[in-house]
């Protein structure tokens, strides 16, 4: 922990760093700039870095929530597009168009 303080200013630097290769300064400027609300939902006081998985970029800072959703989606955003109409009522139906071959609403 003393190693952590003295290389990095605190394990929160640390973590940041090693994770995302941000400093805590850089995740504040972030949030600043998105005016203190997560980049999704507009909640106050997000406190989760959002990044893409598959490159590891950050993209934005998010409240639990709306991380945790997206994880829960598998960043894939045809899921998440599904999961909306899904909520709005429009109910997903495949349509069979040979045995065992469906086709997807588009």
């Amino acid at each position: 922990m003393e190693g952590k303080r003295r290389l990095h200013g605190g394990t929160r630097d640390y973590h940041l760093k090693h994770r995302y290769g941000l400093t805590g300064a850089e995740v504040d400027a972030m949030l600043e700039a998105q005016r203190g609300v997560c980049a999704i939902c507009l909640t106050p006081d997000p406190e989760h870095v959002d990044h893409d998985h598959k490159t590891g970029r950050v993209r934005a800072i998010l409240c639990f929530n709306c991380n945790g959703g997206l994880g829960q989606f598998k960043d894939r955003p045809e899921l998440l597009r599904r999961g909306a109409d899904y909520l709005e009522g429009n109910v997903w139906k495949p349509t069979l168009v040979a045995p065992g071959v469906y086709r997807l609403p588009s």
